[in-house]
């Protein structure tokens, strides 16, 4: 009798051990551990308002303000240093860009960012793979090694970066009291699934965007892709962008667009070099029954007037940093001011 409790003991630890550890935060009670980083503004609190609370009775609301360079986020200071992977509910109070961000002891610190749409709940599935290094973080090894973090956090990077009357122009007014709820954060022992496509800059394949939306536009992840929506009576300017990967477009010839659009119009892409040159090139699009590609060679690209003698006059491919379409036909006398795209997805000429 003995021998068959031991062993059926045995059998229990051996199946609770084989099951993938995992923790979740939900903020039912109020040791969480997240707090406001310090020297960030805003209030931390719980909320048991049922419109603002995606599972169980209880979410947390961090309330703050965004100006010009004010940094606001909120940290956590002992992640479950075995996670692959991060899956959490996100709710803000009007589009914006955010990431997660990690902290090395070293010094490294690494961001992955996202789109949330405004007033409504979404899932953001983040492996360590979408990491990337911080720009103004000084390089030690060039890996994220989990088990050297420090700690992470949740910053709004519209807020941080776009709160100024520069921006204002392109994005619109960035600044002002801000909401942002947070339920369900889950550390994961294995990593979102990802699979891995030939010369993709974006396959849109997470659950989550990492592009960013202008003034007046919508964006969201649709069919397999970013569905870029836009209804006004007036023209501005109507597109996304998304940061692009230091060398990650090192020996290209220039990229693929995979689009769909509505009505016809002039389509614009955009990159823009770390010395802040910046290129363009259109083409036409718009009528097609599904989703075809647009091929942007670099040598189709011309230097913009604005960024005329920032750099070396000379595009170059290794050195840019960030990505943009936007509607060029709208900014014409009779273009449409109101359409809809549907990137399927973005790659490289080789």
């Amino acid at each position: 009798m003995r021998y068959w409790t031991v062993l059926g003991l045995w059998t229990l630890a051996g199946a609770l051990w084989a099951q993938e550890p995992k923790s979740v935060i939900g903020f039912e009670t109020p040791q969480h551990g997240w707090l406001v980083l310090p020297g960030a503004g805003g209030k931390l609190e719980l909320t048991e308002n049922p419109n603002d609370v995606k599972a169980g009775k209880r979410a947390l609301r961090y309330t703050y303000t965004a100006a010009a360079g004010k940094l606001n986020a909120i940290i956590y200071l002992e992640p479950e240093l075995w996670a692959q992977g991060f899956r959490f509910w996100i709710k803000a109070d009007r589009p914006a860009l955010f990431a997660l961000s990690m902290q090395e002891q070293s010094g490294e610190r690494w961001h992955a960012p996202f789109w949330v749409s405004g007033n409504e709940w979404q899932q953001v599935s983040i492996a360590l793979a979408d990491f990337t290094l911080a720009e103004d973080t000084k390089p030690v090894n060039n890996k994220l090694d989990m088990d050297e973090v420090e700690g992470l956090g949740l910053i709004d990077v519209s807020a941080l970066f776009l709160a100024t009357p520069e921006a204002a122009i392109l994005f619109g007014d960035q600044t002002g009291t801000r909401v942002m709820w947070l339920d369900e954060f889950e550390f994961l022992s294995k990593a979102p699934a990802r699979r891995a496509t030939p010369n993709a800059i974006d396959d849109f394949q997470r659950d989550y965007l990492v592009w960013m939306a202008t003034a007046y536009t919508t964006i969201r992840r649709e069919a397999g892709g970013m569905r870029v929506e836009y209804d006004l009576p007036f023209p501005y300017i109507f597109g996304a962008l998304r940061m692009v990967e230091p060398n990650a477009l090192r020996d290209t010839k220039g990229i693929e667009v995979v689009i769909q659009v509505k009505t016809p119009t002039t389509l614009a892409a955009f990159v823009e070099e770390q010395d802040g040159e910046r290129w363009s090139a259109t083409f036409e699009a718009g009528g097609e029954s599904k989703p075809e590609p647009k091929r942007l060679l670099w040598n189709q690209f011309t230097i913009t007037e604005d960024t005329k003698g920032k750099g070396d006059g000379k595009l170059d491919p290794a050195k840019i940093k960030m990505l943009s379409l936007a509607d060029w036909g709208a900014l014409t006398e009779g273009g449409p001011t109101s359409n809809r795209w549907l990137v399927q997805s973005v790659r490289m000429v080789k």
